[in-house]
């Protein structure tokens, strides 16, 4: 990041140099000032906001320049990214410059009173690792969606699809109002926009901001020009449009505060189901701003409702659940303020492997009927087979049952791929249970490995072996633990162990004794 800031400041003086008449910031108030951007936690040298020129404010007691020249090149540095069309954030130019040109730089302020909100928001921040002390916990993978699916689900938001009616309209270039302090539309422009698009002037501006939000649109001090993402739309670049409807978010909700982005991020970390309930539990009552008197669990509700209309969330029975769109947003808001969000490969981009292990860390709403929508994203046949192997290696006991119980449920004729597979020293097992072989007595090593993959689910459960096991192995006792004995299997030991307890009934017992102590004696042997 300090090479980014040397590069950032190099291109501002460079761009400075060339301005008619030339203009000279001081380079080392340039460094001091996107340093400590820096210190303050933005990710990118271009990223600001009005919050952020309050939080470097109160860092100006650290300047050991002359404080007359730190303004001045602050000053350059917002007009350097409002002409080049850098600015990140959609932070109004007028308001930022303005901010900048008002900061108090002399005296030492304290830091403002925390938003109740922020309050609420503390638990997850930490969890996230943004809290003041934060430990970061690893978030769950995320599936990948494929930009064309993202792009028709924006494509469906009305709101969204508005804004960019205003976008086309104003393409030829419009002048912001210049007697007010914020960007709008002039009055005039205002009321022309409203009777070409037959809208009230009110939406009108509400869609202005919007647009803005979206990248849709950009403005400079005094004019509104096209945005970044209003040309990548048009080029028909893969997840443009749901870029623009992830930008604009938040203010096509129009909901104050930070509620709707807190809601949607417990629904996007859970990634489950959430009632309007279980999200208040989650925060407490200062998750909505307003009254004590109100009742937090309704006002969730309400900002739930908005985000499912707008295509963030959906509704299921009495709950809710991130769509891929919410996702989208999610993901580049929390990768944008330097969080780590592991993501998945798309389901048709994914190998077996991968969807497996998806299956196994990810969160409810990606892994729900995932391996339906793997094996059907393919060939059945070549799906089968490599779900299969992709369950070969001798720990991968939970794999093999799931992927057993998928393959038993499929309607393409897998026969002759698991006939390949009866004398696989760990699929065999499963290969000729689900061919539908006679049962056997568990004494060959196939059988016996998939009998200890079963009990090694029931022990990471933290259940007993079943008793009923014990009367069907009896009249094969010595059999059977000698051929759990020599499997190698990761829970042989501790199945033996059990065993000998009297986990199966004494036949059994006697023999897992009877080999425990003939391996005993041998490691004797070994040691003499």
């Amino acid at each position: 990041m300090t090479e980014r800031i040397f590069s950032a400041v190099h291109d501002c003086l460079d761009w400075a140099r060339a301005l008619d008449p030339p203009l000279a910031p001081d380079p080392d108030a340039l460094l001091f000032v996107l340093t400590a951007h820096l210190d303050a936690g933005s990710p990118d040298p271009a990223d600001w906001s009005v919050s952020d020129v309050d939080d470097i404010a109160r860092t100006v007691q650290h300047w050991t320049g002359l404080a007359g020249d730190l303004r001045p090149a602050w000053l350059v540095w917002c007009d350097f990214l409002v002409d080049t069309g850098q600015l990140v954030c959609a932070e109004s130019p007028r308001r930022l410059r303005a901010a900048i040109a008002a900061a108090d730089l002399e005296s030492d302020r304290p830091a403002p009173r925390r938003d109740p909100v922020e309050e609420g928001a503390l638990p997850l921040l930490h969890r996230l690792g943004a809290g003041e002390d934060g430990e970061p916990e690893p978030l769950r993978p995320v599936l990948r969606a494929r930009p064309g699916d993202l792009d028709a689900a924006a494509r469906s938001c009305t709101v969204l699809a508005d804004a960019a009616r205003l976008t086309v309209w104003a393409d030829h270039g419009l002048r912001l109002d210049p007697d007010r302090e914020d960007d709008a539309l002039t009055p005039a422009d205002t009321d022309r926009a409203a009777d070409a698009l037959d809208l009230d002037p009110a939406r009108v501006r509400e869609l202005f901001a919007i647009a803005r939000d979206a990248g849709l649109l950009r403005t400079t001090c005094t004019r509104v020009l096209p945005g970044p993402t209003a040309r990548a739309w048009a080029d028909g670049e893969p997840g443009a449009v749901a870029d623009a409807w992830a930008g604009a978010l938040l203010a096509m909700t129009r909901l104050r505060g930070m509620t709707a982005f807190l809601v949607l991020t417990d629904l996007f970390v859970c990634g489950d189901l959430r009632t309007p309930a279980e999200v208040v539990d989650a925060y407490g009552p200062a998750v909505v701003p307003g009254d004590r008197d109100d009742d937090p669990e309704q006002e969730v509700r309400c900002v739930l409702e908005t985000l499912a209309e707008l295509g963030a969330v959906a509704r299921e029975g009495h709950g809710y659940r991130t769509t891929p769109l919410g996702d989208h947003f999610m993901v580049g808001r929390l990768r944008h303020s330097g969080a780590h969000v592991p993501l998945a490969p798309t389901v048709g981009a994914m190998s077996a492997d991968e969807a497996l292990a998806l299956l196994e860390e990810g969160r409810p709403v990606d892994t729900d009927g995932l391996l339906e929508r793997w094996t059907a994203a393919r060939d059945t046949a070549t799906a089968a087979r490599q779900l299969w192997e992709a369950g070969a290696a001798p720990e991968a006991w939970r794999r093999r049952a799931r992927v057993a119980a998928h393959l038993s449920l499929l309607e393409a004729d897998v026969f002759p791929m698991l006939s390949l597979y009866t004398h696989h020293p760990v699929l065999g097992g499963w290969a000729r249970r689900l061919l539908g072989a006679a049962p056997e007595p568990p004494t060959s090593h196939q059988a016996a490995w998939a009998v200890l993959d079963d009990y090694a689910l029931l022990l990471d459960a933290g259940l007993p072996l079943p008793a009923g096991d014990g009367e069907r192995y009896a009249p094969h006792a010595d059999g059977f633990v000698r051929a759990v004995w020599l499997t190698g299997h990761p829970v042989a030991d501790a199945v033996l162990a059990r065993c000998a307890e009297g986990a199966l009934g004494p036949e059994v017992a006697g023999a897992a004794r009877s080999v425990l102590e003939h391996e005993l004696v041998g490691q004797q042997v070994d040691a003499g």
